[in-house]
This record gives C-alpha cells, structure tokens and sequence, in this order.
C-alpha cells in the first residue's frame, strides 16, 4: 500500500530528538520495557505482546515498584497505566523523566480527559493510549512498520533554505482534538484545568522552519478549519488567547489514506485538500522499490557502527541478496531494526548471511503459499503470527482488488461477514 506526502510552502511540524548517548550503551543488548499497570491482565497481556516483538519485559504491579525498577536504570520505554493506588502514572512518568529526559514514555488510561493528556505531554510522553487498546495499535506506537515519511520530510527540510531552523513533527491521529490543537498552537495559562503555565505550540516552536504533520487525514473537521486558517492567514491564536501570532512556515503533511475519496465523502474539507495538495510525492512500501534497499541498508550500517565503535564496514553479496528478497512487511524501520541487530552482533568486517534474523535467512517466500498449501518449515524457523498477518493481508488486498474496491463483495470472495473484512480492512491499512 502507497502512502502519500502532501507538501505546502512555506509552513510547519512538532519536535521528535533522536535518542543520543543515553541511549547508546543500550543498543548492544536487547530493548528494555516497563510496564507499569496495576491490572495483572493488563501487564501479562503486554508483557506476551513485547517479547514476541523481540523485547526484554519488566513488570511493576504498582507506582512505587516502577520507581523501584527506573532507579536501577537501564530501561529503554517506560508504559505506564495513569491510574494507579499508590501515585499516578504522571508521577511516574515525573521521574522517569527526572532521572533521564531522553526516556520515551507511552501513558495509558480507561478514563481519558484532556486535562490528564495534556499533563502527560506536558511532561513529555511520547503518545497516549485509551484503553482498552488494540494490540496493533501499540505494536504501531513502538515503532513498527513505516515506509520513511518522516525521513523524507526531514530531507525536504534540510535541502532546502530553511535547513538552520526547527524541523518538528506531529502525529495528528495520535491526540483528542483538544490536545492537538494545543500541541499545536499552544496554550495561555488557566486555558484549562492543568493549564499552569502558558506554553508555545509547535506551529510557533517551528517558526521559520517546517512542520511535519503525519497522518493529516485523521484530523477532525474544527482541526482542519483552524489549520486551513494559519495556512492562508499565517496567523494563529493560542488556546485561551486573543492575540494574534505569525506563522512563517513550511508544512510538509502525509497520509496513507485516499484524501480524494474523504474530500468526496465530506470528511476531508475540499479546500485544505487543494491547499496543500501543492506538491504530491507518492512513497512506495520498500518491497515495492527494492532497489532502494541496498543504499538504506548501508546508511544505516554506517550509523550504528559509528554509534556502536565497531569496524563493520560493508554487508557482504549473499546477506545483501537477503535483503533484497526479503518481503519486508515493517518497511524501512523493519530493515533499520535488522541492521542494527547485525552491527551488534557481528564480529567479522562484514554483515554476514547467518547474521540477519531467522525470517530473512529462510529460503520460503512468507507471501507465496497458495490455499491449501503448506510450504515446508525453514531450518532456520521464521515468525508464524508474521507469516501468517502476511497470508491474511495478501488475500485481503486480492479479493478487494477482484471486487473493484466493494468491501461488500470482497468479503463474500473470503467466506467473510462484511464487519470482519472492514476491520481487518482497516487495521491493515487497506484501500
């Protein structure tokens, strides 16, 4: 599935620091996880979820025992439930930032308010989850699949004249209209409970510079009304403020959804579509642009053997056929997860074929297997519930494809209620 970049002129985007030499002692092992709920369902639940997605688990029944484990350190992304007997998960996410502000944090809570969320990002969490939660959607909030975007978006920015200015972004699907708005035009004090101080929106922090707004197609109507504005106006108010402020930016925008279709449909306004539809680049999933990948492949080689002080300096023919063939369902952060791994481990000068993960080493294709076949077990193993999300998604595509797009018709090709194939439909993203 293609996923689209919208690009403006000069307009803006939220800021997202890679992690830096805090973090760097970290990559050679694998990554740490607090969880933090006092739910056992909860905690057992997500505990299950991250350690087949490869990550090291550590559970805290309460507030004080997630203090416990973040004063021992060595934890790479704290999950933490907000409501908790003994202290709230904003106090634990208070002094996960305390101890190191580079932490990434992913607040979750059954009872959502604005006034909580705007707390939580306030004191930096990185996302907001609404229980109960898809699974999907939190495997998504800890980075898996993404075709560039952002890497795109940053290039924009820094080939172009405004290089020496901010480059922000923002996930507009990530936040309730009212966080959205001020995290993006900020807020005066006592605008609302838990306003204590007045504080700037990335559309000012990005003055002169670029915004990247991802996902723009999840925004609300009121959102895109008052986005519409700064971009013909270049003007905005705070939450809560009367005066008016300059806006002299670029924004660059993307989405995987079809925004002709929601401008037909009235969700998307027809208005902001051509106004920033100035622009279009369409991005590829990598399986797509194979050819791209061994250059990836190789930036990223380079930045985790800088950052790691290995001497590992190229990948040799066969791993590098590997991953050419390679069906790579979680896109380009999928392959840069892979070559960090490889750097890590390898003790020769070059990545070799027995370095890369099981599923790339595996001779079968995950996407060839036909109905009613059984392809033969590689010997090296490979992820089955990968494989499997695979099979699914593929014949999915096929048959909404046969039917011309009717969801109707495509669930009857799959033996399947028309509600089962709109939400698997959606949740793989599927046209």
């Amino acid at each position: 599935m293609k996923s689209q970049k919208l690009v403006s002129g000069p307009w803006p985007q939220a800021p997202q620091e890679p992690r830096e030499a805090s973090r760097e002692a970290s990559r050679e092992r694998t990554a740490r996880v607090l969880v933090a709920d006092d739910e056992r369902s909860i905690r057992e639940l997500l505990a299950i979820v991250l350690k087949r997605e490869g990550y090291e688990v550590i559970v805290a029944e309460n507030g004080q025992a997630a203090l416990d484990v973040l004063a021992k350190g060595a934890v790479d992304l704290v999950i933490s439930d907000i409501k908790m007997p003994d202290m709230s998960g904003v106090e634990v996410l208070r002094a996960a930032k305390a101890a190191d502000a580079s932490l990434p944090a992913i607040m979750m809570t059954a009872f959502a308010s604005t006034e909580t969320a705007v707390e939580a990002m306030r004191l930096g969490a990185c996302d907001y989850l609404i229980k109960p939660f898809d699974v999907d959607e939190l495997k998504l909030k800890t980075g898996e699949s993404g075709t560039g975007k952002e890497l795109v978006a940053r290039a924009l920015h820094f080939h172009s004249l405004r290089r020496d200015r901010p480059f922000v972004a923002l996930n507009c699907g990530a936040l309730p209209e009212t966080l959205l708005e001020s995290e993006l035009f900020g807020h005066m004090r006592g605008a609302f409970t838990g306003a204590e101080s007045t504080k700037k929106g990335l559309v000012e922090v990005a003055e002169f510079g670029t915004i990247f707004l991802d996902e723009i197609g999840e925004m609300t109507p009121m959102m895109q009304v008052k986005l519409l504005r700064v971009l013909q106006e270049r003007k905005f108010r705070r939450v809560g403020g009367t005066e008016e402020i300059s806006a002299d930016i670029r924004v660059v925008a993307a989405t995987n959804q079809d925004l002709p279709k929601l401008v037909a449909e009235g969700r998307f306004r027809e208005d902001l579509y051509y106004r920033i539809n100035v622009i279009p680049i369409q991005l590829p999933a990598l399986r797509e642009r194979r050819e791209d990948i061994p250059l990836i492949a190789e930036h990223f080689l380079a930045k985790y053997r800088e950052q790691m002080g290995k001497t590992v300096t190229a990948v040799t023919r066969e791993a590098m056929a590997l991953l050419e063939r390679y069906h790579w369902p979680g896109n380009i952060r999928e392959l840069e997860n892979v070559i960090e791994r490889a750097v890590a481990l390898e003790r020769t000068p070059a990545i070799l074929a027995e370095s890369l993960p099981p599923q790339i080493r595996g001779t079968m294709d995950p996407t060839s297997s036909a109905p009613g076949d059984v392809a033969s077990l590689p010997e090296a193993g490979f992820d089955l519930e990968q494989h499997v999300q695979n099979v699914e998604r593929r014949y999915l595509a096929q048959a909404l494809e046969r039917a011309g797009g009717v969801q109707v018709r495509a669930a009857e090709l799959l033996g399947m209620s028309f509600r089962s194939f709109r939400y698997y439909a959606k949740k793989y993203r599927l046209k």
